[in-house]
């Protein structure tokens, strides 16, 4: 690309390197053409194109190709930039200075005063100028308005008359080999008065020798603008002025698509394999139907070059040019996605099910031109597969989820944010942990320093990189999953935290099942039941207490018939049966163990699941684990733990509440996790036990609080 088209700006092309839409050969024509001219008498030339169809452009390649050549010894060009000036007589001033200006550079002091006094002429006589006028800061004559009066006068002296000044003027200009070219462009910019007035002078003082106008104009605005001020006029009044029109060659679908996603590819990079053919529907159906001037292209261009920085490489990039398309030509739809990402988000709900198209788009089309609603539509359904009309699994979750799809609820805000979302992490990031998954304290740290890191939602960071690391499972070369695991499975009780566990009704994961989907997602697949039985088994060696009580039972379970539902397929097994019952069992046995020598079993925070599966891994006989409890009974601190490791909470909806139609949320209640048959606990001892801890003098108020809450939520339960 060339310097030119790397501007932040909307600047036309200035040479034919830069063409990306086929003009220059016509730019090349048009120029031929008015070298040829013969003996031109204000010839005009008109240049017509829509709004962003590029005639700026046109004209730089048109002045390019006069440059070239020795065409410049033929020919000088002059631009006159209308826009700058405000008002029919500011316009008149500035048109003939600029004029003045380039005729005397042509014809020397030849031409010496002749322009000035032709304009006295003309301003005197009116009606071009009326009682004021109004100058731009940019022009030429800001310096001088003190009233019109005084600067006619000082700016055209009297002299001989406007016939005679005008004759010496063509007599001069008939006698030059070299012609004046003077270009008009973004007439466009103009009201309607303006651009009359602009027309106006063209006639009237244009008509010299060997002067040629370029005017630049949208033919349809301009013959509004005369309508609507000559209502008799119509075209007619342009006929009279313009001896030739050219309509600028409109750029073919193709080429303005071509441009579009050579910006793309410059500024963002090309998509993957794996993703080139839905970036393809996605531009095409999406992105394509908006870009049909060349001016689309470039502000679409501009618009990436700002948005695309802040999250290069964090989203997929079919999503980003759909949506900043979508923010660009549909804000209304663009801001009803982004309101309603509970809507639009994750695989396809059992409520969504016969559902009507009216129903699932209506909300997101109320302010989109009812002929582009078809557009939308498919918009959504491309960017949203849940509102397809097929059906997605949430099977279909985690592959969205790993190309950093908009319909993943954890990468959603990022394409509204212009920054990363602090439920994902950066794509350096998870490279980075891939890469480095066999390094045992770049991992420990990692998720230490995770632990320690608060989001906006109260939780760690530790979910987070579960998250993507389970997402990204297969990004890690099955060489390192062993070191990986092992060093996971070490600090799994450290990074367990309370606040990482999801609460409420839908609650149910936290970072134990985190570990799960994790593991499964490294292995399964990759390796054999006897490849993950060696891995499992060398990785346990050194896990902490609850990661590896919960493991080995997730293991013993797999290859357990309960509730009617048959044992796991052997794919889908953690290990070998052999080992989940033999030495993995043995070595949770040995751990619980120790912690029960230690004294470290009692603060567990999974104290009560530990108690449990004990029990398990004794064939379901509950001698060690009653032993134990019942050795807690005369001490009110460890009474105190204990009624804290069996307390719980339940979420309930009812017809609760004011008014007949009831509760429409979840409700919390405490509840206590314990019968009067329990087999882990002597339920009469513990009751007594906990009735004297509520006497005892030296248990703190704190403690008596959490056994007082656990007592009444047991006998609710009595109840």
């Amino acid at each position: 690309m060339s310097e030119t088209n790397s501007y932040f700006n909307d600047s036309p092309i200035e040479s034919a390197y830069d063409d990306q839409y086929g003009v220059a050969p016509f730019a090349d024509a048009l120029a031929d053409s008015i070298l040829k001219i013969k003996r031109p008498v204000g010839t005009t030339i008109a240049l017509h194109g829509p709004w962003g169809s590029g005639k700026s452009s046109a004209v730089n390649l048109i002045r390019s190709a006069l440059a070239k050549d020795g065409a410049q010894n033929k020919i000088a060009v002059t631009e006159f930039t209308c826009w700058w000036y405000r008002g029919e007589e500011a316009l008149a001033l500035a048109f003939l200075q600029t004029l003045n200006t380039s005729l005397r550079d042509t014809l020397g002091n030849g031409a010496k005063d002749l322009i000035p006094r032709i304009g006295r002429g003309l301003l005197q006589a009116g009606p071009i100028v009326g009682s004021a006028m109004a100058l731009t800061s940019a022009g030429i004559f800001a310096p001088l308005v003190g009233g019109l009066f005084d600067f006619t006068k000082r700016f055209f002296p009297d002299g001989e008359t406007l016939e005679s000044s005008f004759r010496k003027l063509s007599d001069l200009l008939r006698n030059q080999d070299r012609r004046l070219l003077v270009i008009i462009d973004d007439i466009d910019r103009l009201s309607p008065p303006e651009a009359l007035a602009i027309f106006r002078l063209v006639k009237s003082v244009g008509r010299l020798p060997n002067v040629i106008y370029l005017l630049v104009f949208d033919r349809d605005l301009a013959e509004r603008a005369v309508k609507e001020i000559f209502p008799s006029e119509g075209p007619h009044f342009l006929e009279k002025i313009v001896q030739a029109g050219f309509d600028l060659p409109a750029p073919t679908p193709t080429d303005l698509h071509n441009a579009v996603l050579s910006s793309i590819s410059s500024i963002c990079g090309e998509p993957t394999e794996h993703q080139l053919v839905r970036f393809m529907n996605v531009f095409y159906d999406v992105v394509a139907p908006y870009m049909s001037t060349p001016r689309h292209v470039t502000r679409f261009r501009n618009a990436i070059s700002v948005t695309w920085p802040p999250i290069a490489g964090e989203v997929n990039l079919a999503d980003f040019i759909a949506l900043e398309t979508l923010r660009l030509y549909e804000p209304s739809l663009y801001n009803a996605v982004k309101a309603n990402k509970p809507r639009v988000c994750g695989h396809r709900q059992e409520s969504d099910r016969g559902s009507r198209d009216e129903d699932r788009f209506s909300i997101f089309l109320q302010g989109v031109a009812e002929e582009k609603h078809d557009l939308a539509e498919g918009a959504l359904q491309r960017l949203f597969p849940r509102l397809e009309s097929m059906g997605y699994g949430s099977e279909w979750v985690s592959e969205w989820s790993s190309e950093r799809r908009v319909c993943v609820e954890s990468h959603f805000d990022t394409y509204f944010r212009l920054s990363l979302s602090d439920d994902i992490l950066s794509a350096r990031q998870i490279s980075e942990l891939s890469d480095r998954a066999n390094e045992d304290v770049f991992i420990r740290d990692v998720f230490q320093n995770a632990a320690k890191t608060r989001r906006r939602t109260g939780q760690s960071m530790v979910p987070v990189y579960l998250d993507e690391l389970t997402t990204h499972a297969k990004q890690v070369d099955t060489s390192k999953i062993a070191a990986l695991l092992a060093v996971l499975f070490a600090i799994h009780d450290d990074i367990d935290l309370r606040v990482d566990a999801d609460e409420g009704f839908m609650a149910m994961a936290n970072t134990t099942l985190r570990y799960h989907w994790l593991i499964r997602g490294l292995t399964r697949h990759r390796l054999s039941l006897g490849e993950r039985t060696t891995l499992y088994t060398k990785a346990t060696e050194k896990a902490s207490l609850g990661w590896l009580v919960d493991f080995v039972s997730s293991a013993r379970r797999d290859y357990q018939t309960r509730d009617g539902h048959s044992p796991t397929r052997e794919e889908d097994c953690l290990t070998s049966e052999e080992a989940a019952n033999g030495i993995l069992t043995d070595r949770a046995l040995a751990a619980i163990r120790s912690a029960r020598d230690d004294g470290s079993l009692l603060s567990h925070p999974d104290l009560l699941s530990i108690l449990w599966r004990w029990m398990d891994f004794m064939e379901n006989d509950a001698t060690e684990v009653r032993a134990w409890t019942d050795d807690l009974m005369s001490d009110g601190k460890s009474i105190a733990i204990l009624a804290r490791a069996m307390t719980g909470k339940s979420w309930t909806t009812g017809m609760g509440g004011f008014g007949a139609l009831g509760d429409r949320v979840s409700t919390p209640s405490v509840t206590a996790r314990i019968t009067d048959d329990s087999p882990i606990v002597n339920a009469e001892a513990f009751r007594n036990a906990l009735e004297r801890a509520l006497a005892d003098a030296d248990l703190s108020d704190h403690d008596k609080n959490d056994v007082q809450t656990f007592l009444n939520a047991w006998k609710r339960s009595e109840r």
